[in-house]
């Protein structure tokens, strides 16, 4: 499509984008520990959870060094999205076929492999053409939000909490993207004299590390990605033991569960949050500085699993949706903040390759770390089997990420730079 585009159709496109990109994962991810429940394969969540952040190692740099290089990121999106499609809807449908779930670990993780970049590419879509970024990306990125909250939504209204089908339903969507994603604006790769091993595969990325405050940045992402994919892993798996106890039927409760009926839906209590945060994060624009929005997002994250650790204690329904509910605030403020701080912080001709590195660290490396670590410290803790349990597992979580709180404070200094308005 053509660059030239209106503003108005730039800005459709742009958000039908990560609308389709975000109902994928909206559809699956949350309800992920419930479908391998109901298929006996509850155990393998360690590993099908660390096996996408492990493989997409491998790509994410790549990929994006093509976008930046050689290759429009419009058309590259789009070619990742069909081809993964294939792979996400064999990995449920193994499930559903009775096969062993090794299966579903290898399946996923060829979709990881695939689709790992597309993120990136399409936050470097989205910054290139945003004639205010500071204001327009939150905007753009809100509709993401939308899609993985409408997303959740329908997989508990259809009571696909514990089926296969939500997975094999999110891969026809992956193809519905992979049409999208060709309407987009062309977004020309850079010209650049780099040439050799070290550029094709993106590894000129790390040279970015140089600067202090990136590399601040960096670090803590990783290490905030280690305690943060127990939201992802266990969430909902305590949100629907919770959903079965006595004592969490005042009219407060079954008004939420009549609209939000399983955990699925109910995991959107972040993505509503979100939708706040992301307005906010556009309202305030450039006037709030990196640290004190980061600072802030930390804070909430320390508190959103002290609340989880309150609702095993206690068992009350209502401090687990607030807990979900806090994951919004949080993980805007940090990730979003991030992107676009990266977006002023490097030059043109690097910043796809500085969105996946960022990918790279906090999805891949902190991803798959989290996923095993946190596999671990469920299984020790035996978290799922006693209230006081799921108390001890969140509280240990808690002190990982004010230890990240701790680190950022102390490490990040605000220095001027020619890209930066920080």
């Amino acid at each position: 499509m053509d660059s030239k585009l209106p503003t108005g159709a730039r800005t459709i496109w742009i958000g039908v984008v990560f609308f389709l990109l975000s109902v994928p994962p909206g559809l699956w991810s949350p309800a992920l520990p419930n479908i391998l429940e109901s298929y006996d394969a509850l155990w393998v969540i360690p590993y099908a959870t660390a096996v996408g952040p492990v493989v997409s190692i491998f790509s994410s740099l790549m990929f994006a060094s093509l976008a930046d290089r050689r290759v429009e990121a419009q058309k590259l999106l789009g070619v990742l999205s069909l081809a993964g499609a294939g792979f996400l809807y064999m990995a449920f449908a193994v499930l559903s076929w009775g096969w062993n779930p090794w299966w579903y670990v290898v399946m996923q993780g060829m979709n990881a492999l695939i689709s790992a970049p597309m993120w990136a590419l399409i936050t470097k879509i989205a910054l290139e053409h945003a004639e205010n970024p500071t204001k327009q990306f939150p905007l753009y990125r809100l509709w993401g939000t939308v899609g993985w909250a409408f997303a959740g939504i329908l997989v508990s209204w259809l009571a696909l909490d514990a089926s296969a089908e939500a997975g094999k339903a999110a891969a026809l969507v992956r193809i519905l993207l992979a049409a999208a994603a060709f309407m987009l604006p062309v977004t020309k790769p850079i010209p650049s004299e780099e040439r050799g091993l070290r550029a094709a595969l993106g590894l000129n990325a790390f040279t970015l590390f140089r600067d202090r405050t990136l590399r601040v940045y960096f670090i803590t992402a990783t290490l905030i990605a280690v305690p943060l994919m127990a939201h992802y892993m266990y969430a909902p798996k305590q949100l629907l033991e919770m959903g079965q106890l006595p004592g969490n039927d005042d009219w407060f409760s079954n008004v939420v569960k009549s609209m939000l009926p399983g955990p699925t839906a109910q995991m959107t209590f972040g993505q509503i949050t979100e939708i706040g945060a992301m307005l906010f994060l556009s309202w305030v624009g450039a006037r709030a500085r990196v640290k004190a929005l980061v600072i802030v997002a930390l804070i909430v994250g320390v508190t959103r699993f002290a609340v989880y650790a309150l609702a095993g204690q206690t068992g009350i329904m209502m401090w687990m949706w607030l807990g979900v509910s806090l994951h919004g605030p949080c993980y805007t403020l940090f990730s979003i903040t991030g992107q676009m701080f990266m977006d002023r912080r490097v030059p043109r001709n690097m910043r796809g390759q500085a969105q996946a590195l960022f990918g790279l660290l906090s999805g891949s490396v902190g991803g798959s770390v989290g996923a095993l670590t946190c596999g671990f410290v469920f299984s020790m803790t035996g978290a799922g089997q006693t209230w006081m349990a799921w108390t001890i597992f969140w509280t240990i979580l808690s002190l990982m990420v004010l230890l990240c709180l701790v680190y950022f404070s102390i490490g990040y200094k605000t220095i001027q730079h020619t890209h930066d308005e920080n």
